[in-house]
């Protein structure tokens, strides 16, 4: 009597090459997670109500990556890889924007001289034509906290998501090429 385990023996080469792609394979998840808190971040700036964007600049320019990078694209993720510290990764979700720190945590009210051209305020030093108001006179203009929330509805659906990621790079790296 014999025994054909030539399924079991190329089932434990496919966990074996799963184990030597885990790397990569983290470092996939990672950048998809901050891809997706990058995207969350867009989407509160452009359905928030009172409206968060002027031009589109600030929402335009949340990215994952390295924070310390530039990044002029308009793409979510920077091109650069997740940190590794140990077991922990990580990955940073931005906006490099002068004023974004301004938007998010709020700021004292002030004047701003400048005009208006149409419906956009132009900034200009010294302007003859006067400025405005920002907030109320002696007040404090609330932050938007856009990147907090964003990072909170990530993690509030992270745990399905990546059960779903995981699952789907299993099954396609375990299934035989060529059946299925």
């Amino acid at each position: 009597m014999s025994v054909d385990n030539s399924g079991l023996i190329a089932f434990q080469q496919q966990i074996e090459a799963l184990k030597n792609e885990v790397p990569d394979i983290m470092e996939e998840l990672i950048i998809g997670e901050g891809v997706y808190a990058a995207k969350q971040a867009k989407l509160i700036c452009k359905n928030d109500v009172p409206d968060i964007v002027n031009n589109g600049d600030y929402r335009n320019n949340f990215h994952a990556g390295n924070k310390a990078l530039i990044h002029n694209g308009n793409k979510e993720h920077d091109g650069s890889k997740p940190q590794r510290s140990g077991k922990w990764y990580r990955i940073d979700v931005y906006n490099n924007l002068d004023y974004a720190k301004h938007l998010e945590y709020g700021f004292r009210s002030h004047f701003v001289p400048g005009h208006w051209s149409g419906r956009t305020f132009v900034y200009q030093k010294n302007d003859p034509e006067g400025g405005m108001y920002v907030g109320p006179y002696k007040g404090y203009v609330r932050g938007h906290f856009t990147l907090r929330r964003a990072i909170k509805r990530t993690k509030d659906t992270q745990d399905a998501r990546l059960a779903r990621k995981m699952d789907r790079i299993i099954r396609e790296r375990l299934t035989p090429h060529g059946s299925g």
